[in-house]
């Protein structure tokens, strides 16, 4: 094992380190952090409370990661954080573990890509690929799919799910669903078309980008109502994996669907 650990650095006893962690000057890890090999922590982060981070993950300096969520009803109860391989999260960034009474988890996956003063409240649960632009801040139980974009400055309300492939642009205020493969803008957020450009980007055929197209009209061009869009796509629309991926998602709305 190949540690780098400035000697004004703080490790905790019970901290548990892989294989080439750098850790670097006046950072503080905590007696219940465990970090992946090739880990890389900036100057002055704090890593605490029960943190999983995985391997190949990139801390900037000043991030927090770890500390108790901004909730009252919290006690110091033991709850978590797990992080996933890969992710890179960027000066002043915030990350809280878990309240109590949910999941006791917050967790992101792997190649998430937060940047500055980011902030993730407690119990959010993020996919794989995920960007948060600087000062995009999640309320708790917040939930983002795979390769989702929230834009700078933006706010996404608790309990608002945003679905995989989207893209959420700066400065939006979100408190309904965001739909998988869309684009969202604005105070209140609202839907503008498909993203196109970056479902062609991550290599979806042409086909299926003709029928979330055929979908999208129906389901927020059409002026039906939510029930009688869905019967429309899944009558009129050519099935594949995202358009059922989309049909599912808006049926297991709470909070409603962004329009």
């Amino acid at each position: 094992m190949s540690l780098k650990i400035d000697p004004t650095a703080i490790v905790a006893p019970g901290a548990v380190l892989g294989e080439d962690v750098s850790i670097g000057p006046y950072a503080v890890i905590g007696k219940d952090v465990r970090i992946g090999s090739g880990t890389r922590i900036g100057s002055h982060a704090v890593i605490e409370g029960w943190t999983e981070i995985g391997e190949g993950c990139q801390i900037s300096p000043h991030a927090l990661i770890g500390t108790p969520p901004q909730d009252l009803k919290y006690k110091g109860e033991r709850t978590f954080i797990q992080i996933g391989e890969g992710t890179i999260i960027r000066e002043f960034a915030t990350i809280h573990r878990a309240t109590t009474g949910f999941s006791g988890r917050t967790v992101l996956g792997k190649n998430n890509f937060i940047m500055a003063y980011a902030h993730v409240a407690h119990d959010c649960l993020l996919g794989d690929h995920v960007v948060l632009a600087n000062l995009a801040t999640l309320a708790g139980h917040v939930e983002i799919e795979d390769y989702a974009i929230i834009g700078g400055l933006s706010a996404v309300h608790q309990f608002v799910r945003v679905g995989r492939y989207a893209m959420v642009g700066g400065c939006s205020g979100v408190l309904k669903d965001i739909p998988p493969y869309v684009k969202a803008q604005g105070n209140l957020a609202k839907l503008y078309g498909l993203n196109t450009v970056g479902l062609r980007r991550h290599g979806f055929s042409p086909e299926t980008i003709r029928e979330l197209k055929k979908a999208y009209r129906f389901l927020f061009l059409s002026g039906l109502n939510t029930s009688q869009a869905l019967e429309r796509v899944e009558k009129e629309v050519e099935p594949c994996p995202e358009v059922e991926h989309l049909v599912a998602f808006i049926k297991s709305s709470k909070r409603g669907i962004c329009k």
